[in-house]
């Protein structure tokens, strides 16, 4: 039997005048909808069909409104209610002036210095309002300094540094700490 299309139903096709366009999503919902209809309101068939769940069938069928195709839509995950932020614009005016003054300082230091200004605020929340001065795009980062960069590339290549393997055996003293000798020191060795 052929699975019937989404513009065969009459409402749809009026939808479908009215402008209201369906998402593919929509569309694959739609066609479960129909294939469940028109085949006796078998559950079991047209989910092992589509390859589904039952509860994620039910759940569509639950929602779904043959007079209204916008219920086969997917609804938004975004919270009802956002919270809000608890700073005022001057406390945070004030931290983005001394994160300026002292750039490499971090959300403690800071700390330090707005409660000698009378400003009583926990770490945490200067720690949310730097977040949020980044990711505005108030506060940019001061480039690492050269001598960090330069510390960071030497420690890539450490052979004496890399975990050796669960099965490894250790015959004498110093199997464990000493790195295996170089081959071109063997050769000199054996000379």
């Amino acid at each position: 039997m052929r699975a019937p299309r989404w513009d065969e139903l009459p409402k749809a096709r009026q939808l479908a005048s009215l402008g209201k366009r369906l998402s593919r999503g929509a569309q694959t919902r739609l066609q479960w909808m129909l294939f469940y209809y028109f085949n006796g309101r078998n559950v079991q068939r047209t989910c092992r069909h589509f390859g589904i769940s039952r509860q994620t069938f039910y759940r569509w069928k639950r929602r779904f409104d043959r007079h209204d195709l916008t219920t086969l839509e997917q609804r938004s995950h975004r919270p009802h209610k956002v919270r809000r932020p608890t700073w005022s614009a001057e406390l945070a005016e004030r931290v983005l002036s001394l994160r300026k003054q002292f750039p490499r300082w971090g959300k403690d230091k800071l700390v330090v210095l707005l409660r000698r200004n009378n400003l009583i605020v926990s770490t945490s929340m200067v720690g949310r309002i730097l977040a949020d001065l980044k990711r505005r795009g108030t506060l940019h980062e001061p480039p690492k300094p050269a001598v960090l960069r330069q510390a960071r590339r030497k420690l890539r290549n450490r052979p004496w540094a890399v975990r050796k393997p669960k099965h490894w055996r250790i015959e004498q003293p110093g199997d464990l700490d000493a790195p295996p000798p170089h081959p071109s020191a063997r050769s000199r060795r054996a000379r």
